[in-house]
């Protein structure tokens, strides 16, 4: 691996860090198992990555599907967004393993550079996911710590914007 490509990986590691870091601090009970989740089979993929030698890579393959699997059903009691982005978003990291079985040319630079796309929009969802238990929090308040919500409830006319 290239120095650039090695610093390009240790910086995703770092942003993918930060926004499971928040994730962990900030969240509830689904959200925290979520990105246990997350950080779980990213610990586990960089342990057995070089296990197979230049081959099909099993390993990472199982632990990304039930790392897939565990978001899913976790999406599916929490009620986040962020948890049904980042499943989808681990779907389809997952399904890119597929890419050099559907092709007689050598797809690794192609699969491995749509890999980091993806791990940096799963990035990214962590940090949506922070500001959706944030939005929770405050619509939760009902307009208390600053924050002001109208929902247009009540039998009032609804806020217009003119």
């Amino acid at each position: 691996m290239t120095p650039v490509q090695l610093a390009l990986q240790f910086a995703l590691l770092a942003f993918s860090l930060a926004g499971l870091f928040l994730l962990l601090w900030r969240g509830r009970t689904w959200d925290r198992a979520a990105a246990g989740v997350v950080l779980m089979a990213l610990t586990l993929s960089y342990a057995v990555d070089d296990a197979s030698p230049q081959g099909f890579e099993f390993g990472v393959v199982i632990i990304d599907t039930t790392a897939f699997l565990a978001l899913w059903l976790i999406a599916e009691r929490a009620g986040r967004w962020w948890i049904v982005m980042a499943a989808a978003l681990h779907l389809v990291s997952t399904l890119v393993y597929v890419a050099p079985f559907l092709t007689s040319t050598s797809l690794a630079w192609a699969a491995m550079t749509l890999i980091w796309v993806l791990w940096f929009l799963t990035s990214l969802t962590f940090f949506f996911g922070v500001w959706e238990i944030e939005a929770a929090r405050r619509f939760a308040f009902g307009g208390r710590h600053g924050s002001t919500v109208d929902d247009g409830g009540g039998p009032r006319a609804a806020s217009s914007m003119e």
